[in-house]
């Protein structure tokens, strides 16, 4: 592991997403970012989560639905919803 990812980790997944939109909201200065923010943030953290669980459990949709603690067809959903290819796993 490098100086970065040791830092990155070090700090926590709260830290880390704290900074982030912290810069984030900053770039923008008095003029707030485009409405949608949420569901967008919802959307970048959930395919690389998806893609991560996906490749650990070789592709096992049941198993990765269990871990994500979410429904089988919620995943299998959101799978397509995300264009996430099954075929790269």
């Amino acid at each position: 592991m490098n100086d970065f990812d040791q830092q990155l980790f070090s700090m926590g997944l709260r830290e880390v997403v704290e900074r982030y939109l912290r810069h984030y909201f900053d770039l923008h200065g008095e003029i707030l970012p485009a409405e949608g923010l949420y569901p967008c943030l919802i959307k970048e953290i959930e395919r690389p989560l998806i893609e991560e669980a996906l490749r650990r459990l070789k592709g096992n949709q049941v198993q990765v639905a269990k871990l994500l603690g979410i429904n089988r067809n919620t995943l299998r959903r959101k799978i397509l919803d995300l264009s996430i290819s099954l075929e790269a796993l």
